[in-house]
């Protein structure tokens, strides 16, 4: 028992003596000046509000007796630039372009930022870029964040319309009834984009027109679409699904924006229309993948709030 002690004891001593040199080689940080940084090296908004104009990038420092500049260079993708005085650089491959500006801190603030104008980011699509410390600033660089990536985004800020009405004579349509749902409408404020909510909730319906045994295939809590540049037309984003199974196979039967689904199908886009002010007709390609489909001969109605019975006007 004695030697087993001993042994234990030898062994902690040698730990400790690790310990003590690993504390001894620890670098001893020193502060260069002001000491800026950035923030953190990731910043992420990809639900900033649609009619926003700026973003800004946190810059900080560590000590703020002063007032100070700090040099900053921006790498931007296509549809971001520097807000306020920059120059321009170069063009990367990617189509980036690098700006060179500066951030200033006034006497005993810690925290500044580079302000980036998004006024012009295109709703819905994803924005990558940074926002770095100049190299030849004066900081310890192993100690402070030299850069910040960032990855922006801008969602449609929804407004209610009230309450419309949604007729589908393939998938809702049955023997004994239209299948008319009420569905709650959304306009993305400052757009003439539109969100039908629930068209396809009702089970019940689906089922009357489908049968138990077609029911549970994937399905769309809305559907979204906007209105073309000619004021009159209208598109929506790849398919939606009513929640309806072909054969009972398993395969889910699709509402497809006809040119999606092929560029050869292109002409029957034009189908999809406002019929009256309040009223969209809609013709999609109906395809259920690797097997076929029923082309666009089985309209989709939306009368929006304020528009006529769907049952009187079909």
């Amino acid at each position: 028992m004695n030697k087993i002690f001993k042994i234990f004891l030898v062994a902690a001593a040698g730990l400790l003596a690790v310990a003590c040199n690993l504390d001894q080689v620890s670098d001893i940080y020193t502060c260069k000046g002001s000491e800026p940084s950035m923030l953190q090296t990731v910043f992420t908004e990809t639900e900033l509000d649609a009619s926003l104009e700026t973003v800004s990038i946190p810059v900080v420092r560590s000590n703020a007796a002063d007032a100070l500049t700090v040099k900053v260079v921006a790498t931007l993708p296509v549809g971001i630039t520097v807000s306020g005085t920059a120059t321009q650089g170069e063009t990367l491959e990617n189509g980036s372009v690098v700006y060179n500006t500066s951030v200033s801190f006034a006497a005993n603030e810690y925290e500044t930022a580079c302000v980036l104008n998004v006024s012009e980011m295109e709703v819905g699509t994803s924005y990558k870029g940074t926002v770095a410390i100049a190299a030849d600033e004066e900081v310890n660089k192993d100690k402070v964040i030299m850069s910040t990536a960032f990855t922006l985004g801008k969602a449609y800020t929804w407004v209610s319309l009230g309450e419309g009405q949604w007729f589908d004579k393939l998938a809702l349509m049955s023997e004994t009834s239209y299948g008319i749902q009420p569905v709650e409408v959304l306009k993305a404020d400052g757009f003439d984009r539109y969100r039908v909510i629930g068209p396809y909730a009702n089970t019940d319906q689906l089922a009357a027109a489908w049968g138990a045994s077609s029911l549970g295939g994937s399905k769309n809590s809305s559907v979204e679409f906007w209105v073309l540049e000619d004021g009159t037309h209208v598109a929506w984003d790849g398919w939606w699904c009513p929640g309806i199974l072909y054969d009972g196979d398993g395969t889910d039967i699709k509402a497809y924006y006809p040119s999606s689904l092929n560029g050869s199908l292109a002409a029957d886009n034009a189908k999809s229309m406002f019929v009256e002010e309040k009223v969209v007709a809609f013709y999609p390609y109906w395809y259920i993948d690797g097997l076929g489909g029923f082309g666009t001969k089985y309209l989709v109605a939306l009368s929006l709030p304020g528009g006529p019975d769907l049952e009187s006007w079909l």
